[in-house]
């Protein structure tokens, strides 16, 4: 054993240790029992994202595998003996499942068990069809990942237990339907956002968050029932940028409106510090941000009092699925608030580009003007607005600094339902209740008074019925591609227990077809002639496709097949046959030309995969993509 491995294992002890004594687990009543049980899931998560990535991004060529003769499959090792999974089972979409344990066999017969996601990373690494990375880093950020990962499943295991004895006792069939149709509960949409936080199903690095401690990591992530305390800073309005979606008064009476009392306090705060609060602009600020990084960043334009960070608590934020994404006092009708942090989460800084501080209010805006447009597909989909948008901008503009101080308001997903009604975040579907079941089997059971495949097909088939005219109709009509994957769609489940529309949210890397867009009389501004308006319509689909039939639906359709284990066949051919029939519903509101290639395209052609673990081996800051088998083909009736 190395003295690196020791050293990692090591690491991963003392973050139980420290996350046993946080106030979070002790409220939760964590133990060290529910970590070492967390730990062989979590391994598995992480192996099965990570020879998941190698396969489908062609790093690894899955035709070395084999069947060995006590049942698993075994990956040979050239001169190091072979990799042994208990179970590896390939499906459509390039997935791949791994349950139970996986092992080294070396040369001489001697089975040993993989202990840490490195291990697997470094059997096979020479065997890889990239070189010349940087691998310690990649070894790190995947073992982080795994480490945090533990410690999500045990807080989140034991939460989910917590919500289920309450539910029975408070007389509900189980935790969802407490949710629903308990008038008590203040924000269940809130409480979903951070218990079925779960991480990206394709990524290794799904739980990296690297540059926090064990405290700050509890402290701000939404699966430990985070709550931070959002600074509120001032930014001189000579140096700020606003971008509204609708025309206001001025960016501080609107924020008074909704935030009155931290309002006068950091106008007391200005006075304090003998400035005048009319010359400056309040704009929020993570406390992480506040306190680490803005001093170091820029501390000309603090000494200069262009920008001031008081010492006034904006709100208590409550992060959601995305981290940096939180909502004020966790209130049904107060804006979410997305702010920067200048951390690697996953693999990339999740900063605020002056591009999405300005395209956010403005596609939100452009958005609205298509369902006026085509008013049939708000009776799927309605957006979630993006409303204000803040950002430094001195003089002499510099984006790479501009996107460290930033703030984007957007509508509350919980403000847009009606009475009855509960917005589900997509991702919370997949979470594990108590009994071990997704949260999607508590949604069937609620509709259908039953959890048998029959049930779980019925709803698939609804579930799709009422998603995809929405999405394919605006990427059809519009050629709008929403960045639609699990974190970004709520579902809403309906006054009759139906999954009854889609609520989409973040429109930072929205892509829209250019030749699509000009055959409407719409218009919209510009920050980058580069972006979210594209010329290429492959650019565009593979969008539409990675986020939406792959990550979003495409993953449904997996879980549906793993849960109740009904045939790929049968989902993949039910979800062929909506799409065409989407096709066919706008194909009037269509051009001819494009009707036919899209058709033919998502049908037909291979599929996009965005290359995560490639991107990272690569250190490339663009996106990687393969091709794959579209696992429509064999269900579509060419034509």
């Amino acid at each position: 054993m190395t003295s690196a491995r020791i050293g990692t294992q090591q690491a991963v002890l003392s973050r139980w240790i420290k996350a046993l004594d946080t106030e979070a687990f002790k409220r939760r009543g964590i133990g060290l029992s529910d970590l070492v049980n967390a730990a062989p899931i979590a391994l598995e998560h992480s192996c099965q994202r990570l020879i998941q990535a190698m396969f489908r991004e062609k790093l690894l060529d899955s035709s070395a595998l084999s069947a060995c003769a006590d049942g698993t499959t075994c990956l040979a090792i050239s001169g190091r003996g072979r990799i042994r999974f208990d179970s590896l089972k390939s499906g459509p979409m390039g997935s791949w499942t791994i349950t139970g344990k996986v092992s080294v066999e070396n040369v001489q017969g001697v089975v040993k068990p993989v202990e840490l996601p490195s291990d697997l990373l470094e059997l096979i690494y020479d065997h890889l069809t990239v070189h010349n990375c940087t691998f310690a880093r990649i070894e790190s950020e995947i073992n982080d990942s795994f480490a945090n990962d533990i410690l999500c499943i045990a807080f989140q295991r034991r939460w989910a237990s917590q919500l289920s004895n309450i539910a029975k006792h408070d007389g509900y069939r189980n935790t969802l339907d407490w949710l629903h149709s308990n008038p008590q509960n203040s924000n269940p949409t809130a409480l979903l956002e951070q218990w079925g936080t779960l991480g990206h199903p394709w990524h290794p690095n799904y739980k990296t968050k690297l540059g926090l401690d064990i405290s700050q990591i509890i402290d701000f992530s939404p699966e430990f029932e985070a709550r931070l305390p959002v600074m509120l800073a001032a930014l001189r309005t000579d140096v700020c940028y606003i971008e509204s979606m609708d025309p206001v008064e001025s960016h501080t009476k609107w924020w008074q409106q909704r935030f009155p009392k931290a309002a006068e306090e950091w106008k007391q705060a200005l006075i304090k510090l003998k400035l005048k609060p009319d010359d400056y602009t309040p704009i929020p600020v993570h406390p992480w941000q506040a306190t680490t990084e803005l001093p170091n960043l820029f501390p000309d334009e603090i000494r200069q009092h262009m920008l001031v960070i008081t010492d006034v608590t904006a709100f208590t934020g409550h992060p959601t699925m995305s981290f940096r994404t939180v909502i004020p006092d966790g209130r049904r009708k107060a804006p979410l608030v997305k702010l920067p942090v200048s951390l690697r989460l996953t693999s990339v800084q999740r900063t605020i580009s002056p591009r999405s501080v300005r395209m956010g209010p403005r596609v939100s805006r452009l958005l609205q003007e298509m369902h006026e447009i085509e008013p049939t597909l708000i009776h799927y989909l309605k957006i979630i607005p993006e409303r204000v948008g803040i950002q430094y901008e001195p003089a002499q503009s510099d984006d790479d600094r501009a996107r460290h101080i930033a703030a984007i308001f957007r509508d509350n997903p919980a403000d847009l339902v009606d009475d009855g009604e509960l917005a589900i975040p997509v991702g919370s579907l997949f979470a594990m209740d108590a009994s071990g079941r997704p949260l999607l089997e508590q949604w069937i059971e609620l509709r259908y008074n039953s959890n048998e495949p029959d049930a779980a097909l019925k709803f698939y088939k609804e579930y799709i019925s009422m998603a995809l005219p929405g999405l394919l109709g605006f990427y059809l009509i519009f050629g709008v591609a929403f960045e639609a994957h699990q974190q970004n769609s709520f579902v809403i489940l309906g006054t009759g227990q139906q999954p009854s529309k889609l609520l989409i949210r973040d429109f930072g890397d929205i892509r829209i077809d250019r030749q699509a867009f000009n055959k409407h009389a719409l218009n919209i501004q510009l920050h980058d002639p580069h972006m979210t308006l594209f010329d290429d319509s492959n650019h565009v689909r593979d969008k539409f496709i990675h986020t939406t039939l792959m990550c979003h639906i495409g993953e449904l359709s997996l879980l549906c097949a793993r849960q109740w284990r009904i045939p790929h066949a049968v989902l993949w051919n039910a979800l062929t046959k909506e799409i065409e029939s989407v096709f066919y519903q706008f194909r009037s509101k269509v051009d001819a030309q494009r009707w036919e290639a899209e058709r033919q395209a998502i049908l037909f052609e291979d599929w996009p995969a965005k290359a995560f673990l490639r991107m990272r081996l690569e250190e490339s800051s663009k996106d990687i993509v393969e091709r794959i088998p579209n696992p429509l083909r064999t269900h579509s009736n060419a034509r």
